[in-house]
């Protein structure tokens, strides 16, 4: 018979790995550091290949069948901004949406099947599209980037006033990986008449917090950082880029106001040229450290509903894709990362 050696007859080792949890969700997370140590192990090394110009669905939206633009700016440097010809940034319909706009003063209910529920997949599904092929938003300028970001608000501000929507998304996916089907720079925008439930337990973790301290979760998380300064990857005047304490995907980053915001949409212009720095100084840092990695960025901001929401803080967070979620993650949803938050910083100079 096979003897089983004791539990007390192993060799202990020095722990290579750290359970953290997330201070606003309540989510652990397992830092597992050892395994790779420099950006060259997470660099993307083959890419998808560019789609040809001439295919491209993008390269002219109305050309392949899209309607005349929702909202259009010219290009910073063009002198006949009237000229549609002159079009740097432009939202279109999505031509593929996941959800559609409901019949007029109708909106979505909620229907029953036994003990199940569901809701017509209703809201709106827009597409902003950047006009240089292969001038990914991390290799824009300032400028460039403000004028996107300013295309975010704008929609943002037109379809948040329909009284049927429970929340805004706005999103944008680079590279095959990330879930871009089209190459060519795009972000997308999203209407829905329920709360996400990732937003949902942001939302309700930060009122948590603030039932117990009096005070915004995010907040305290910013000048935290800020005094400590081992996660922090930029900072400007308005905004502040970090390493989450538990990140949840290697090289994860969050921008966040530095002052207390509950809503996106109230950025002021001085307030979108200093996140298009921000995030431009980024997105251009891991372009650098990781060989133009697939991305995912997002938008978190406050719910549309209700007057609750005060106690949020908006941010913009970044996921790029190091890594594929294996049974350990699907299976327990803790998330493993094998970077240290704290070499972040560095290893993104």
């Amino acid at each position: 018979m096979k003897r089983i050696t004791p539990l007390r007859n192993v060799k202990i080792l020095r722990p290579t790995s750290e359970l953290r949890q997330d201070i606003v969700s309540g989510e652990w997370v397992l830092v597992a550091t050892g395994r790779a140590r420099r950006p060259e192990d997470f660099a993307r090394v083959k890419k998808t290949p560019a789609q040809p110009k001439k295919s491209c669905p993008f390269e002219d939206p109305q050309k392949s069948g899209n309607p005349s633009p929702l909202l259009w700016y010219p290009h910073p440097k063009a002198l006949a901004r009237d000229d549609f010809a002159n079009w740097f940034v432009q939202v279109i319909p999505n031509k593929y949406p996941a959800v559609i706009p409901h019949a007029q003063n109708v909106c979505s209910s909620q229907h029953h099947r036994g003990i199940y529920s569901s809701m017509d997949g209703v809201g709106y599904h827009e597409v902003i599209i950047t006009r240089k092929h292969e001038e990914s938003l991390g290799l824009m300028s300032v400028a460039e980037a403000e004028l996107v970001i300013r295309a975010y608000k704008e929609r943002y501000m037109s379809v948040k006033s329909d009284p049927c929507l429970a929340y805004v998304l706005v999103f944008h996916n680079h590279g095959h990986e990330a879930g871009a089907s089209v190459p060519h720079p795009h972000s997308q925008i999203i209407a829905l008449p329920i709360v996400p439930p990732d937003v949902v337990r942001s939302f309700e973790g930060s009122e948590r917090f603030f039932k117990r301290e009096e005070a915004c979760v995010h907040c305290r998380v910013v000048a935290e950082e800020l005094k400590l300064g081992e996660r922090i990857v930029y900072e400007n005047e308005r905004f502040v880029a970090l390493a989450p304490y538990a990140s949840h995907s290697s090289f994860e980053l969050r921008i966040y106001p530095k002052r207390h915001s509950p809503r996106f949409e109230t950025l002021s212009d001085k307030d979108m040229r200093h996140l298009a720095d921000a995030l431009t100084r980024i997105l251009k840092k891991l372009h650098k450290a990781l060989n133009d990695p697939a991305y995912n960025f997002f938008i978190h901001t406050a719910p549309l509903i209700g007057e609750a929401g005060q106690n949020y803080h908006w941010h913009l967070e970044i996921l790029p894709k190091t890594s594929t979620p294996a049974g350990l993650e699907l299976g327990t949803g803790v998330d493993v990362v094998v970077i240290s938050p704290e070499d972040v910083p560095r290893m993104l100079k």
